[in-house]
Formats: structure tokens, sequence, C-alpha cells
């Protein structure tokens, strides 16, 4: 009991040293049995080289870095089925914390946060804390979620409308020209809810020319020229290359990059017949790199083995921070237990970061946060 009143205390003392004009709720730590574990960050390199970067962040599941390399923005799960999820700026150079009013995304070229609040969306900038309302909330009528094209000309949302009696067309889909701020209703349909773990919702193609986005059984593409909208078959977004050279694309059969101009199947393969397994993506931001967060195997404690993958050309890629044959410092991790997680690539698409973060191990956290017949994943956004 003694030491559970000391890490509160340590927490609390931790969580005083915001910035100035903080804003949300001060963050109860009574209630939380939780260890207040800093996250480190590791600025690493293709060719597998890290530099370590301490922080003064305490317990964090979720994390993404800005373009600089300067701020990042995290998430704490809350502990209980009805504790919500907390939203965090972290200054890397001041080593200041500061607790957002809302979730929020970055933009893709600057250190500026677009974050969902008070039922609409606001833009942050960080280097003085200016915020300027997008998107006005209405009251029965809340953004669900958001993406911003990779021009930073677009940004697309989508509202619930809660008086709706039909569910099936809820879910209204908006685009908001940024430079101008004026706003056109592109769809109506139904909203796909988060189960077990966070999905992406939306997804733009690097040249921000089309929308893919998440219906509740399949997904749609929206041309922004023509503003057609086309139905796909699959809940899986694509994913392209900055440079539009490549697609990765995975099926229960195959996985593999494809080339966009030839038309060739680069296969990604470990040992010989196996695939690669890759669970989460970031391409660089310039060229067609990547590195990924690799499925190794199962495990018994209701966790995965995992491995840190890098793509650099076709027939170069591998896993430059170890293996489970070459040790290095991610040999072979916890994917839930351990929680190292990709979280940007910098500026200049040379580098890109990782994070060791808190734990998200399912029991880790109170009960009934998760049903165990449906396996949904309870969490307040």
């Amino acid at each position: 009991m003694k030491k559970q009143f000391l890490l509160s205390c340590l927490l609390a003392t931790l969580l005083s040293s915001f910035f100035p004009g903080q804003t949300g709720a001060a963050i109860p730590t009574s209630q939380d049995p939780r260890k207040p574990d800093m996250v480190t960050i590791y600025h690493a390199t293709p060719d597998g080289k890290t530099k370590k970067i301490p922080t003064n962040m305490p317990l964090i599941h979720r994390a993404s870095i800005s373009p600089s390399g300067r701020f990042v923005y995290g998430e704490r799960i809350g502990y209980g089925k009805e504790d919500p999820t907390i939203p965090f700026l972290y200054d890397i150079q001041t080593k200041k914390l500061m607790q957002l009013s809302g979730i929020a995304k970055w933009s893709i070229k600057q250190d500026v946060l677009y974050i969902r609040e008070n039922d609409g969306i606001v833009k942050l900038t960080t280097t003085d804390g200016k915020k300027t309302v997008l998107v006005p909330g209405i009251v029965q009528y809340p953004v669900l979620d958001f993406a911003i094209s990779p021009d930073e000309q677009y940004l697309a949302f989508t509202r619930k409308d809660e008086k709706a009696a039909d569910s099936k067309g809820s879910a209204h889909l908006y685009i908001q020209h940024l430079p101008t701020l004026q706003i056109k209703k592109n769809d109506q349909y139904e909203w796909r809810q988060d189960k077990a773990e966070l999905e992406e919702k939306y997804y733009w193609m690097p040249n921000s020319k089309k929308l893919f986005y998440l219906t509740k059984e399949a997904s749609k593409e929206l041309d922004m020229s023509t503003g057609m909208k086309t139905d796909q078959k699959t809940t899986a977004l694509p994913s392209y290359s900055s440079d539009m050279k490549y697609q990765y694309i995975k099926t229960e059969q195959e996985e593999y990059v494809l080339d966009l101009k030839t038309g060739k199947k680069n296969f990604l393969k470990v040992v010989e017949e196996y695939t690669a397994a890759l669970r989460r993506i970031l391409w660089s931001p310039i060229g067609h790199q990547f590195a990924a967060e690799q499925l190794l195997s199962w495990s018994s404690s209701q966790d995965n083995y995992m491995l840190m993958f890098v793509f650099n050309e076709p027939n170069k890629y591998g896993n430059p921070f170890g293996s489970h044959v070459n040790p290095g410092l991610l040999s072979a991790y916890m994917q839930d237990k351990d929680n190292y997680q990709l979280i940007g690539w910098a500026g200049d698409g040379k580098s890109f970061y990782f994070a060791d973060l808190a734990s998200t191990h399912i029991y880790d956290f109170g009960p009934g946060k998760i049903n165990w017949e449906t396996y949904e994943f309870y969490e307040k956004r």
C-alpha cells in the first residue's frame, strides 16, 4: 500500500509541470494502480543505429511524433471500463507535459495538432499555443474522427447524427478545404465501431487525389476531382509509398510490395515460404522506405512475439534491430506487455522513431475492460 501511494505521489508531481495555459481537467491518480513508468523514445536509422531519448512522459500507451521531432502526442488508456483515454502533448526540448482537451493528430508537414474538441475540430499551433476553430461543435452531431490530406489542403471528418432513427445513414462524411474553410457533405453511411483494437478509419492517397474510408462492413473510395464514390469489398485500407512507386498488399495467401509501373509482385518473405506478417506500416514521407511492426509468433500468455522490420528496396529488407536468430535491441519483444511502437518518421525521410510505451496487456487494466465473449475492448475516446 505504501509503495502504491508513493507511486501515485510521483505521478501527480510529474503531471503538475504542465505548460502554461493547459487545458483539460486534473488527472486523478488515486484510483489507478499502474506504475507511472516513463516513455523511452529511440531515434533510429534504417541500418539499425539508434539514439536513446529519455522523457518525462509517464504511463503512455500510444504515441506519435511531430514532423520536426520536437513534440510527442501521447494517449493514456483509462484503467477501468468507464475511465476515458487522456491525451497529452510533450515537448522533448523543454521536457514539459501538457494535458490536451481531446484526441489529436499531427499535421503532415508542420508541428501543428488537429484536436477533436467539444464535438468539433480545432487546430493547435504547438510553438505559440494558438488555437483556431476549424469545425464548430454541434449538439447531438459530434465529430467521430478525422484525417488530414498529405498536401494539407483538405480535412476529412465524420459527424454522427445522434437523432437519426436508423444507424445505417447516421454517419456523415464531410470534406473541408482548409485554405478557405469551406465544408461540403459527401456521403452518408453506417459507422464502423472499434472492437478488439483501434482501427484507422481513413486513408488519403499520397497525392491527395483520393480518400478511402471504412464503413461498417466494407469501405469506400472518394475521387476528389469528380466527387465520385466507389464501393470497395474489403475493410483493408490501401497502403502506398510517398513517391507512388509501390503499394503494399496483403491477402490471406500473399504478402508483397507491388511495383505500380511494371506490375511486378515483390514478395516479402522471412524464411522461404513464410510471409513477413507485417501488422502496422509507416512509409517514409519521402521516397519508398517503410518501417513496420512484424508478427513473429503467437504467445501462450495472450500476447504476441514481435520484431521491428525495415523495407528499403525490393529484396533489401529485414530486421536491423535484431531478431530471434540475431540478437539486438529488439531481438523479439511482446506486442502488448513490452509495447514498442513506431511513432513516426523524421521530416527528411532519412530516420524514424519508435518508443517503449506502457503495457497494453489486458491483465494490466481493470475488470470489465474487455468482453471475453466478443473480445471487444472498451475504450472511451
